[in-house]
């Protein structure tokens, strides 16, 4: 019998590469090992860095929200029950229907008044908002009516702001008569921002810090207002 010399045996080794050839214990167990070694390796720097990118990214958050609550005044500021602004007016003629007292209708026309009044008085007004492209609508209005006003009648218009929330703000309407503050009509408005293209926006927020500045004050002196018009 012929023996296959080293050289041949080696040499079919090298031409059949897809043979099982498993590889001494010894070796199969380190390289196990670094392999294990590196995924470790691998997982626990990638969590690392992930967890470095979420602290980064809280502090960055953390910053942001300091500057924005040292700026302006939240939405969650706590606004004042008893905060009015409040505008005398008398009934015209005009304004009179068919049984001698204040249409209906008229009342939608006082109340609006009034808030362009106060926002006039808090430094912001509705043509200035126009100017700027943007714009201001009722959404929602609810009135309920307790007595008429009669010819002649003086009466006041007391507004007071409910809540401000995305793009809404709701606001609260009284009118009493005068002198005896007898109670005419409660109304509940809710108006909404527009943007340019007519679509709800958030609060304007120069509007919405001085609305809050105004209803949350404690100093009555300065921010309790009374506004006669004839």
């Amino acid at each position: 019998m012929h023996t296959i010399p080293n050289t041949m045996q080696h040499l079919a080794t090298n031409i059949a590469p897809h043979a099982q050839h498993p590889p001494p214990p010894s070796l199969a167990h380190a390289a196990w090992a670094r392999a294990r070694a590196r995924a470790t390796c691998a997982l626990s720097g990638h969590r690392s860095r992930h967890s470095c990118r979420s602290r980064h990214v809280k502090a960055l958050a953390s910053c942001s929200q300091g500057i924005s609550n040292g700026n302006i005044i939240g939405q969650d500021t706590q606004l004042r029950t008893d905060k009015f602004f409040q505008l005398e007016m008398t009934v015209h003629d005009s304004e009179l229907d068919q049984y001698g007292v204040v249409h209906n209708a008229m009342y939608v026309v006082y109340i609006h008044k009034a808030r362009e009044e106060m926002a006039a008085s808090i430094g912001f007004s509705m043509t200035s908002i126009a100017r700027t492209g943007n714009a201001m609508a009722v959404l929602e209005l609810n009135l309920k009516y307790y007595k008429p006003l009669l010819r002649g009648a003086k009466f006041v218009v007391k507004v007071r702001l409910v809540q401000i929330k995305g793009t809404r703000i709701l606001v609260d309407h009284i009118i009493e008569t005068l002198p005896d503050r007898t109670l005419v009509l409660e109304a509940t408005a809710t108006v909404v921002c527009l943007n340019k293209d007519y679509r709800p926006t958030r609060v304007f927020p120069e509007m919405s810090s001085k609305l809050q500045r105004f209803f949350s004050s404690q100093d009555d002196d300065q921010f309790t207002s009374y506004k006669v018009l004839c």
